[in-house]
């Protein structure tokens, strides 16, 4: 704008304001889509109707910002490109940049052909459409729920779109249970409006969406289809498979939430199309809220893909239905019966040592083992649609009372490498072509960890090697655990026991670890406070132990960690255990470590040693005659050898090393590569070798099994006196 004025030497010219232009080409999304609905400029809508073909709109918005005095508005000619297959080339953007262009197909964009963009204010506001697209897959059709799209459809073509999708074939998806879950989400109008970013990887987006409506996907293991299934009230409680007593192998752990975790009070955020802006809705369990004393207990929960008040307002109380009510958890294992589980399915649980009978829970998180091991490992928890059939019966009356208490560390804790006998029953079984697999140089890790309190419920296990961020690798429960009030010696088969945690949990013939020895139960009496046990069992030899030693029952109650490592490596453990207040910060947890040395391939040592026919003796006359039985790692895979028994195996390749240590406990014989289970030490030979002209007043001998250049995982040793003329003069005096 310009203008005049008079003065004295003439006339003069001036601005007051200007007005912007310019052209754009705006890509918005991948396309097509079904219609354009909104263009808007700096949060304001510049045009609205529908535009379900490429076309060129005139926006006459000149007002928009306030017109001239102000900032201006938007006004001219823009060009609509829905980015169909069949997408012409744009006339405008060939006049500016040349006839050879892209027509851009499978991009919605927007073309601003020299627009008014503003007026006094150089900075281009933002732009942005809402767009329309309802996915309608061949196989299921139409998915528009009141002007949104149904998540199944929306969750089918993430998976079978081969442009900007995961690419898999109709053939690879379960058709029929994504339409029974489309039929379901129509009935209950439950649509959503959700925008993809290729920021976000699609699995996330898949992920969310499924969190919106409690749903979830799997690959089935007997169809290999991808099944989509949700979280409804659709089943029969009658006809639900039971798992008790008689097809569970073993209950992992079973909580509830303490009061103090729950809530009384759900907020819901969602994007209200109405307004296209964020809104809320709170909703309230009032009985919960007066159970409080009025204290109010809220969570806010964001499910951006709701754009409507009535839809938010049922899922907000869905959650708060769930969030207020203290669900059980659980992990169990089960026998093959449970084979036919997935995600998302439901049975009956029933255990009568915690009062449980008929209640309904919905499988979580679902393993089947292996062809050789048959346990389904199941994590569940507690359906809420199956809340009235439930029943609890009363348990079998404790004087224990559980307190609620922060948790703490781990007070006692055991790492060790599997032994081949933890391999073959947890890992590979009997399977010679599993076991073939294994590498070595490899070994497994156990862990054993004590109860910090009476009410800690189980423990996160966390691992990492070097200066890596910990990983969490199992969530293990507690061991029964003991310790020695008197120390013993190796012949010991009974031990007077105290501090005892969890012993009548504890089964017989199976193992524990007392310091580095395996002893195998043969009894326990919790009222003696005794242990009966058989000694050195599996790849361990019998030890001397001190009082206050700490026996770990371990067998069945012990996490392994299936990773192998290396003989040689190293890995740091943290072990979090929680409570009914919450489980403990992984900075408070202390870190303890593991080095391996390749376990699990080590031949086992030999048995039955006799130094002249006894095992133990503490004394003897005359040359030494040293008997022992071969043992078999890959033959004692049935029941926990003793000591006593004879010969086993061997295990092909073994030979074994014997080494006799003189009166000075100086090395003084060594023999190697042996096959036969004797040796004999001739007097002579042992007067000659000795350098003393005699025979030595006291020797020790140890035996180890070798195979490939393996030793044992221990050795077994006897030390023994000699009595006799001129030896140990009277300490023997009148015989032995």
């Amino acid at each position: 704008m310009g203008g005049g004025g008079k003065g004295g030497g003439g006339s003069s010219s001036y601005v007051v304001g200007h007005r912007y232009y310019a052209g754009l080409h705006l890509a918005i999304c991948h396309g097509p889509v079904d219609a354009v609905t909104r263009i808007i400029v700096g949060e304001r809508t510049a045009w609205s109707g529908s535009v379900t073909s490429s076309q060129t709109l005139y926006v006459n918005a000149p007002e928009l910002f306030g017109g001239d005095s102000r900032e201006g508005g938007v006004q001219g000619y823009v060009e609509v490109k829905l980015g169909g297959p069949a997408e012409t080339i744009s006339g405008y953007l060939q006049q500016k940049l040349g006839s050879v262009i892209p027509a851009f197909r499978g991009v919605v964009s927007i073309i601003v052909q020299q627009c008014q963009l503003s007026a006094m204010n150089p900075y281009i506001k933002p732009w942005s459409i809402e767009a329309r697209r309802i996915p309608a897959p061949a196989a299921l059709g139409s998915g528009y729920i009141n002007g949104d799209a149904n998540p199944a459809h929306i969750i089918y073509e993430c998976l079978n779109n081969a442009t900007w999708g995961l690419g898999y074939a109709a053939s690879e998806i379960d058709a029929s249970s994504f339409q029974t879950a489309a039929n379901t989400l129509a009935s209950e109008q439950y649509g959503l409006s959700l925008l993809w970013d290729r920021e976000q990887p699609l699995e996330e987006f898949i992920a969310e969406i499924l969190r919106h409506i409690d749903g979830t996907l799997y690959v089935h293991p007997r169809t290999g289809k991808f099944v989509l299934k949700l979280a409804r009230a659709d089943y029969n409680v009658s006809s639900l498979l039971v798992l008790d007593a008689s097809n569970i192998l073993e209950l992992e752990s079973f909580s509830r939430p303490s009061e103090s975790e729950l809530v009384n009070q759900i907020t819901v955020r969602y994007r209200d199309r109405s307004t296209d802006k964020d809104a809320a809705i709170t909703v309230h369990d009032l009985a919960a809220l007066e159970l409080a004393g009025g204290v109010v207990s809220s969570a806010t929960v964001d499910y951006p893909g709701i754009s409507n008040g009535s839809l938010a307002s049922r899922v907000a109380l869905g959650d708060l239905k769930q969030l207020s009510v203290p669900l059980a958890k659980a992990t169990l294992i089960a026998n093959r019966q449970a084979s036919n589980l997935n995600i998302g399915d439901v049975f009956k649980f029933t255990w009568p040592e915690l009062g449980i009978a008929q209640l309904v829970m919905r499988v979580v998180r679902v393993s089947y083992g292996t062809l050789t091991d048959g346990r389904v490992r199941i994590e569940c928890v507690e359906d809420i649609f199956g809340l009235p059939s439930a029943s609890y019966v009363s348990p079998t009356p404790t004087s224990w009372v559980s307190p609620l208490t922060s948790p703490a560390p781990v007070p006692y804790r055991r790492l060790n490498e599997a032994p081949w006998w933890t391999v073959v029953k947890r890992v590979v079984g009997e399977s010679a072509t599993a076991q073939n697999e294994l590498d070595p140089q490899g070994g497994l890790l156990v862990a054993c960890a004590s109860r910090p309190s009476g009410d800690s419920l189980n423990v996160k296990l966390l691992t990492r090697q070097g200066s890596a961020a910990y990983a969490e690798v199992d969530t293990m429960g507690f061991t029964p655990n003991a310790t020695l009030i008197n120390g013993c010696d190796e012949q010991a088969t009974v031990f007077s026991i105290g501090n005892g945690q969890d012993l009548d949990i504890v089964k017989l013939n199976t193992y524990a670890y007392l310091d580095n020895e395996i002893v195998a139960v043969k009894a326990i009496n919790l009222v003696a406070g005794t242990v009966t046990v058989d000694r050195g069992v599996l790849d361990t030899v019998p030890a001397l132990h001190l009082a206050s030693a700490r026996i770990w029952f371990a067998d069945a109650f012990e996490a392994l960690v299936t990773e192998q490592y290396l003989s040689g490596e190293s890995l740091q453990v943290k072990m979090l255990p929680a409570t009914g207040l919450g489980r403990l910060a992984e900075s408070a947890a202390p870190a303890d470590s593991y080095t391996f040395a390749g376990r699990m391939i080590r031949p086992y040592p030999p048995g039955n040693v006799k130094v002249n026919n006894v095992m133990w003796p503490t004394t003897i006359l005359g040359q030494i005659a040293l008997t022992w039985a071969h043992r078999d790692r890959m033959q004692q895979t049935v029941y926990l050898v003793t000591q006593s028994e004879g010969n086993i195996g061997p295990e092909a390749g073994v030979t074994y090393t014997v080494r006799f240590y003189n009166e000075n406990n100086s090395l003084q014989k060594t023999l190697t590569g042996l096959t036969t289970t004797t040796w004999t030490y001739l007097t002579a030979d042992e007067a000659t070798d000795s350098g003393l002209g005699r025979i030595n007043g006291k020797f020790k001998v140890e035996i180890e099994a070798v195979r490939a250049g393996y030793t044992s995982w221990q050795k077994q040793t006897r030390s023994v006196d000699r009595a006799g003329y001129g030896l140990n003069y009277g300490k023997y005096y009148g015989g032995i």
